[in-house]
Protein backbone atom coordinates (compact mmCIF):
# COMPACT_ATOMS: atom_id res chain seq x y z
CA UNK A 1 0.00 0.00 0.00
CA UNK A 2 1.22 3.63 -1.08
CA UNK A 3 1.73 6.61 1.67
CA UNK A 4 -0.45 9.40 1.39
CA UNK A 5 2.14 12.06 0.17
CA UNK A 6 0.46 14.79 2.43
CA UNK A 7 1.51 12.25 5.25
CA UNK A 8 5.15 12.20 4.15
CA UNK A 9 5.28 15.87 4.52
CA UNK A 10 5.20 16.11 8.63
CA UNK A 11 8.12 12.99 8.58
CA UNK A 12 11.36 14.15 9.18
CA UNK A 13 13.91 13.50 6.63
CA UNK A 14 15.43 10.31 7.11
CA UNK A 15 18.76 11.76 7.14
CA UNK A 16 18.18 14.07 9.70
CA UNK A 17 20.25 13.29 12.82
CA UNK A 18 17.01 15.72 15.27
CA UNK A 19 14.10 17.01 14.64
CA UNK A 20 14.28 20.49 14.12
CA UNK A 21 12.06 22.40 16.34
CA UNK A 22 9.86 25.53 14.97
CA UNK A 23 12.03 28.06 15.46
CA UNK A 24 15.85 26.85 15.90
CA UNK A 25 18.12 27.95 18.28
CA UNK A 26 20.07 30.43 16.44
CA UNK A 27 20.51 31.54 12.76
CA UNK A 28 22.97 33.48 10.75
CA UNK A 29 20.16 36.38 10.27
CA UNK A 30 20.59 36.91 14.02
CA UNK A 31 23.69 37.57 13.70
CA UNK A 32 22.63 41.21 12.29
CA UNK A 33 21.97 41.87 16.28
CA UNK A 34 25.12 41.01 17.58
CA UNK A 35 26.31 43.65 14.80
CA UNK A 36 24.06 46.45 16.45
CA UNK A 37 23.98 45.24 20.36
CA UNK A 38 27.25 44.73 20.52
CA UNK A 39 29.70 46.55 23.19
CA UNK A 40 33.07 47.07 20.61
CA UNK A 41 34.23 46.17 17.40
CA UNK A 42 36.63 43.80 18.96
CA UNK A 43 33.27 41.52 20.37
CA UNK A 44 31.46 42.23 17.16
CA UNK A 45 34.39 41.01 15.00
CA UNK A 46 34.88 37.74 17.69
CA UNK A 47 31.38 36.66 17.19
CA UNK A 48 31.31 36.83 13.48
CA UNK A 49 34.42 35.23 13.05
CA UNK A 50 34.84 32.35 15.64
CA UNK A 51 31.17 32.63 17.10
CA UNK A 52 29.44 32.00 14.01
CA UNK A 53 31.50 29.61 12.65
CA UNK A 54 32.09 27.27 15.62
CA UNK A 55 28.33 27.08 16.24
CA UNK A 56 27.92 26.20 12.04
CA UNK A 57 30.61 23.67 12.62
CA UNK A 58 28.60 22.07 15.62
CA UNK A 59 25.71 22.13 14.18
CA UNK A 60 24.03 18.89 12.02
CA UNK A 61 24.23 19.35 8.32
CA UNK A 62 20.02 20.14 8.68
CA UNK A 63 20.34 23.25 10.99
CA UNK A 64 23.00 24.14 8.98
CA UNK A 65 20.70 24.78 5.93
CA UNK A 66 18.08 26.33 7.60
CA UNK A 67 20.77 29.01 9.31
CA UNK A 68 22.01 29.57 6.30
CA UNK A 69 18.75 30.24 4.55
CA UNK A 70 17.38 33.60 5.84
CA UNK A 71 19.05 36.68 4.74
CA UNK A 72 20.48 38.85 8.28
CA UNK A 73 18.37 42.56 7.82
CA UNK A 74 21.28 45.40 6.59
CA UNK A 75 22.23 47.08 9.06
CA UNK A 76 24.25 49.68 6.58
CA UNK A 77 27.74 49.08 7.91
CA UNK A 78 31.01 47.25 6.68
CA UNK A 79 29.87 44.70 9.17
CA UNK A 80 27.66 43.47 6.91
CA UNK A 81 30.01 42.26 4.37
CA UNK A 82 31.66 40.64 6.91
CA UNK A 83 28.88 38.44 8.16
CA UNK A 84 28.42 37.47 4.35
CA UNK A 85 31.66 36.68 3.65
CA UNK A 86 31.68 34.33 7.05
CA UNK A 87 28.50 32.85 5.94
CA UNK A 88 30.01 32.19 2.45
CA UNK A 89 32.92 30.57 3.81
CA UNK A 90 31.38 28.55 6.55
CA UNK A 91 28.50 27.43 3.34
CA UNK A 92 31.84 26.65 1.34
CA UNK A 93 33.85 24.53 3.56
CA UNK A 94 30.82 22.27 4.59
CA UNK A 95 29.75 22.14 1.14
CA UNK A 96 26.73 24.15 1.26
CA UNK A 97 25.49 26.00 -1.40
CA UNK A 98 26.09 29.55 -1.15
CA UNK A 99 22.90 31.17 -0.15
CA UNK A 100 21.87 33.82 -2.89
CA UNK A 101 21.42 36.76 -0.03
CA UNK A 102 25.62 36.65 -0.03
CA UNK A 103 25.37 38.08 -3.77
CA UNK A 104 23.58 41.36 -2.49
CA UNK A 105 26.05 43.86 -4.09
CA UNK A 106 25.02 45.58 -0.34
CA UNK A 107 27.08 42.70 1.10
CA UNK A 108 30.31 43.80 -1.02
CA UNK A 109 32.93 46.68 0.01
CA UNK A 110 34.19 48.35 -3.09
CA UNK A 111 37.38 48.99 -1.17
CA UNK A 112 39.06 46.50 1.15
CA UNK A 113 38.38 46.60 4.67
CA UNK A 114 40.67 45.39 7.50
CA UNK A 115 37.82 45.05 10.87
CA UNK A 116 40.61 45.04 13.32
CA UNK A 117 43.75 47.68 13.56
CA UNK A 118 45.68 44.73 14.76
CA UNK A 119 46.57 43.49 11.69
CA UNK A 120 49.26 46.11 11.18
CA UNK A 121 49.30 49.72 9.33
CA UNK A 122 49.80 50.09 5.88
CA UNK A 123 48.73 47.54 3.47
CA UNK A 124 49.52 44.04 5.13
CA UNK A 125 50.45 42.01 1.96
CA UNK A 126 50.50 38.82 3.87
CA UNK A 127 47.24 38.98 5.36
CA UNK A 128 45.93 39.78 1.79
CA UNK A 129 47.66 36.35 0.58
CA UNK A 130 46.03 34.33 3.27
CA UNK A 131 42.91 35.79 3.50
CA UNK A 132 40.18 33.41 2.19
CA UNK A 133 38.70 34.09 -1.20
CA UNK A 134 34.99 34.61 0.72
CA UNK A 135 36.11 37.47 2.30
CA UNK A 136 38.00 38.79 -0.40
CA UNK A 137 35.39 38.40 -2.84
CA UNK A 138 33.30 40.80 0.30
CA UNK A 139 36.50 43.13 0.70
CA UNK A 140 37.19 42.12 4.16
CA UNK A 141 40.96 40.98 5.04
CA UNK A 142 41.20 38.52 8.05
CA UNK A 143 44.31 36.56 9.00
CA UNK A 144 43.65 32.50 8.11
CA UNK A 145 44.96 32.30 11.58
CA UNK A 146 41.86 33.81 12.60
CA UNK A 147 39.88 30.86 10.86
CA UNK A 148 41.50 27.70 12.76
CA UNK A 149 39.93 24.18 12.82
CA UNK A 150 38.39 24.63 15.63
CA UNK A 151 35.67 26.78 13.73
CA UNK A 152 35.30 24.07 11.30
CA UNK A 153 37.78 25.51 8.67
CA UNK A 154 39.29 23.89 5.96
CA UNK A 155 41.23 25.06 3.38
CA UNK A 156 39.51 25.19 -0.31
CA UNK A 157 40.55 27.08 -3.42
CA UNK A 158 41.92 26.35 -6.85
CA UNK A 159 43.86 22.73 -7.34
CA UNK A 160 46.22 22.75 -9.13
CA UNK A 161 47.41 19.57 -10.80
CA UNK A 162 51.18 18.63 -10.18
Amino acid sequence: MREDPARAVDRPSPRMQEPLPLEPYWSVAQYADTIENAWSDDERYRMLISDLPRRFHQSSRDRQEYALKEPPRLTGTNWDSLLAATAEHIAITHDHSVPDWCDDPERSLKFYWMPLPAFGKGFPGMVYRDTPGAFLRHGVMVGEYELGEREGHRDYGALLGG
